[in-house]
């Protein structure tokens, strides 16, 4: 599945659910779950190491990363609140966004 497809899958699913009511009666986490159902098992988490489309995919839904790419594929901030780049563009300084939750605390 390309990011195109996952995109188009989430947009298609997010206004199936809001086109049928589905979140009538739910709580407020439970409306703002994505459910997916892969395609094959999930053996291996690290997606640098493998190259398997359903890690890709689990760790784009799960981890963020700095920037992203839009629908166009213009890279967004996604992490980042403020960022500079160098005349020389040798030197790049990312200011991360507020309110950012890490594992560690």
């Amino acid at each position: 599945m390309t990011r195109r497809e996952l995109a188009a899958f989430a947009t298609g699913a997010a206004g199936l659910a809001a086109g049928l009511g589905a979140n009538v009666g739910k709580s407020r986490v439970e409306q703002r779950s994505l459910r997916l159902i892969a395609r094959s098992d999930l053996r291996v988490l690290d997606r640098v190491w493998t190259t398997a489309y359903v890690t890709r995919n689990h760790g784009y839904m799960i981890f963020d990363t700095l920037f992203a790419l839009d629908s166009k594929f213009a890279p967004r901030p996604q992490m980042v609140g403020d960022y500079s780049i160098s005349p020389d563009r040798l030197i790049y300084r990312f200011t991360l966004r507020g309110g950012l939750k890490f594992h560690d605390g």
